[in-house]
C-alpha cells in the first residue's frame, strides 16, 4: 500500500473508532440518566412502601386480620427491599465531555512521523502473516506477543499524532521522535521474535526468546501509555 492509501485507510480507522466511541458514551449516558429516574422513583414510593408494610404486618399480628392483609405486608415489604437496593446502586461512571478517539488521525504525510508509521504497519502486517504459522508450543506467547503488540501500536499512533500537532509550532519534537522511534524498534523485535519461533517451530528455546521479547516490549507499552494518559 501506498502512502496516500495507508493515510486514507488510517484516517478511516480513526473516524470508525470516533463514531465507535460516540456511540459508547451516548449508551453510557442513557444508563446514568436511567439508574437516576430509578432512584428517584424508588425514593418517591420507600416511605409508602415500608408505612404499608410496617401496617399490614402490625394488623396481622396484633389485629388477627386475614391472609389478604398478609400478602400486602409481604408485597410491601419486597417493594420496599426493592425500592432500598434501586436507593444504594451505585451509578455508572458519568461519561467524559470529551470523548477521545481509540486511534487517532495519522499526522501528515510530510510530517517527521510519518516513517514511523509506515514501519508500524509493516510490523503490523508482519504479525498478522506470522501469528498463524506458529506451531502450538509457542502459542500463548504468540498470542500474548500479539495483544501486546495492539496495545503499543495503539499508544505509539497517539505518540505520532502528538509529534505531527505539534511540528508546525515546535518543530520535530525529540521528547516525542525518541520514544516513538524506540517503540516502532521494539515492535520491529517483537516481529523477528515470532519469526524466530515460526523457523523453530516447537523448539521451547525460542519460546523464551519470544517470551523475553514480549515482557520488554509489556514494559514499553506501559510506559507509553503512561506518559500518553492511556493513549
Amino acid at each position: 500500500m501506498d502512502d496516500r492509501g495507508l493515510e486514507r485507510r488510517l484516517t478511516k480507522e480513526s473516524r470508525v473508532a470516533a463514531r465507535a466511541a460516540a456511540r459508547a458514551a451516548r449508551a453510557q449516558a442513557q444508563s446514568v440518566a436511567r439508574v437516576e429516574r430509578m432512584r428517584r422513583r424508588a425514593r418517591r414510593r420507600l416511605p409508602v412502601q415500608v408505612a404499608v408494610a410496617g401496617g399490614s404486618s402490625a394488623g396481622v399480628v396484633f389485629l388477627g386480620l386475614g391472609d389478604g392483609w398478609l400478602v400486602l405486608a409481604v408485597g410491601s415489604g419486597v417493594l420496599a427491599l426493592r425500592s432500598l437496593s434501586r436507593l444504594t446502586q451505585r451509578a455508572p461512571v458519568e461519561p467524559s465531555a470529551f470523548t477521545r478517539a481509540a486511534v487517532p488521525a495519522p499526522p501528515p504525510r510530510g510530517s517527521a512521523a510519518w516513517p514511523a508509521l509506515r514501519r508500524l504497519e509493516d510490523a503490523r502486517a508482519a504479525m498478522a502473516r506470522l501469528l498463524p504459522l506458529v506451531a502450538p508450543a509457542g502459542r500463548d506467547a504468540a498470542e500474548e506477543a500479539w495483544r501486546c503488540a495492539a496495545d503499543n501500536d495503539v499508544a505509539l499512533r497517539w505518540q505520532a499524532a502528538r509529534l505531527g500537532a505539534v511540528e508546525p509550532h515546535r518543530g520535530a519534537e525529540p521528547a516525542l521522535i525518541e520514544p516513538l522511534y524506540a517503540g516502532v524498534e521494539a515492535q520491529e523485535r517483537l516481529v523477528a521474535g515470532l519469526a524466530d519461533l515460526v523457523a523453530a517451530s516447537a523448539d521451547p528455546h525460542a519460546v523464551l526468546r519470544l517470551q523475553d521479547a514480549t515482557d520488554a516490549l509489556h514494559a514499553l507499552a506501559a510506559g507509553l501509555r503512561e506518559v500518553s494518559g492511556g493513549g
